[in-house]
């Protein structure tokens, strides 16, 4: 709650001079004398002797020039005070809010190595003869189905069951037969040089 100053309690402005200051207290004591009718009529005992220490109180203080100038200064001071809290949304009541840091910058995410292609696998060279149920086997241990290698070689599906079942006598002459079983390795991951030759050198001349 504001606290009127001495000077509003007086009702004279900080520059009055000691004349403006006494007419003032004069006219004030015998507003709130015991005797005054406005008083009597407005106020209560208690309140009249509150009125009267505080206009009692400013007299005293402004009267005085030491304590006059010291009590300027707080009021200097109080309205410095003032200003910076009311720049910060805060009333002289209220504790200066702390001002807030400012945020801290996030650390740079760290920069990705590019993404480099991983280096192919080297075929697979079978050991030993080739036969359609070798390969048949390790078709089937690699989970891929002659579907997919025909999608994927353009070959029919016909002549790779030809080839895992040793049908010699279905399948075309070899220079197209070595062709489709190169399509065949490389849909595997095994080497197509080496299942062709591996499986041709099975096969009557």
């Amino acid at each position: 709650m504001h606290r009127e100053t001495h000077y509003e309690v007086l009702g004279v402005p900080r520059r009055a001079t000691q004349e403006q200051i006494e007419k003032a207290y004069q006219f004030l004591r015998q507003m709130y004398d015991d005797a005054s009718l406005a008083t009597y009529s407005l106020l209560d005992p208690e309140e009249t002797k509150a009125v009267r220490a505080r206009v009692n109180e400013a007299h005293e203080v402004l009267r005085d020039p030491i304590r006059r100038r010291d009590y300027d200064a707080s009021l200097d001071i109080a309205a410095r005070e003032k200003t910076v809290l009311s720049f910060y949304g805060g009333t002289p009541t209220e504790p200066q809010p702390a001002i807030p840091a400012p945020p801290t910058p996030a650390p740079a995410a760290p920069v990705a190595a590019p993404n480099r292609p991983e280096p192919p696998a080297a075929p697979i060279v079978l050991t030993g003869p080739v036969t359609g149920d070798h390969l048949r086997r390790f078709r089937e241990q690699k989970g891929v189905s002659l579907q997919s290698i025909a999608a994927a070689s353009k070959v029919g599906v016909r002549f790779l069951e030809y080839i895992e079942t040793d049908r010699h006598s279905h399948l075309p002459a070899r220079v197209y037969l070595r062709g489709f079983l190169q399509e065949y390795a490389r849909a595997l991951g095994l080497s197509p040089e080496s299942v062709a030759e591996a499986y041709l050198a099975r096969l009557p001349k």
